[in-house]
């Protein structure tokens, strides 16, 4: 890649729509090979050219291993670089990348996955298969026929569902109570919605050591506001605002009980 000198000041230049670039000479000449590829019904199977001059051709769920022997055996193409899921919502996919480092030649090859969501493993085509559809299998949910080892890759074994599919849901849908959801957020705050104990001056206490004292449930118990009493809220002399007492004779009532 050449570097191209620009005023500091000056815009980027945007980005190529694809980073890889087949010369248009390389991708005729594979048009052609492909041409050999027949179905099942001995059509030749269309060829379509990506961005970047990349032919793409899409074969049957059937016809996918004997494809692929072509692929490598007849054509070169050795290595497999790439397996893809794709969630098209009424029909998933799986995309194939290929690379023949003998000729240079780059195609990709597309399967539409029938309704048992399971195509033919093509690891004992090309051993990269091994990782690639497990990883497809861990995220989009396909299974992969004949595969020795199909099991999760990315994710734990206990994870439940499979990441990548539009219908997955990372918590489940739950439906609110009218009553939670349609309330006026300022009078959901406002005193006369809240419970009616009244104000009361809460100040730091020590808990007896005796048994008829208890924190009531839901008291915060950090810092200085906390309170004790066997009642809510708490009558004892502390939490009287206007008492001017020294608390004996309410210690006396106490003892009395």
């Amino acid at each position: 890649m050449d570097l191209i000198p620009t005023p500091a000041n000056a815009p980027l230049p945007p980005a190529s729509l694809s980073t890889v670039v087949q010369p248009a000479a390389a991708a005729q000449a594979l048009v052609v090979a492909l041409g050999t590829i027949h179905t099942g019904q001995g059509n030749a199977v269309p060829t379509r050219i990506l961005p970047g001059n990349i032919p793409a051709i899409e074969v049957a769920p059937e016809q996918l291993v004997d494809t692929a022997l072509h692929l490598r055996d007849d054509l070169g193409f050795d290595l497999l670089s790439c397996v893809s899921g794709v969630d098209l919502i009424e029909q998933r996919q799986v995309v194939y990348h290929l690379r023949s480092t003998t000729r240079a030649w780059l195609m990709e090859m597309t399967v539409n996955v029938p309704a048992t969501n399971e195509i033919d493993s093509v690891i004992g085509v090309w051993s990269t298969a091994n990782w690639l559809e497990r990883e497809t299998y861990d995220l989009f949910g396909i299974t992969f026929a004949g595969h020795p080892d199909l099991r999760r890759i990315l994710l734990d074994d206990e994870f439940v569902g499979y990441p990548l599919l539009k219908s997955f849901r990372p918590t489940p849908l739950t439906v609110h109570d009218r009553a939670t959801t349609a309330t006026n957020g300022a009078r959901a705050l406002a005193g006369d919605t809240q419970r009616g104990i009244g104000h009361q001056r809460v100040v730091p206490s020590h808990l007896s050591q005796g048994d008829q004292e208890r924190l009531h449930p839901g008291t915060p118990t950090f810092g200085s506001t906390q309170f004790h009493g066997r009642s809510f809220p708490p009558q004892t002399w502390r939490h009287q605002p206007d008492y001017n007492g020294s608390g004996a004779e309410s210690h006396e009532e106490e003892q009395k009980k």
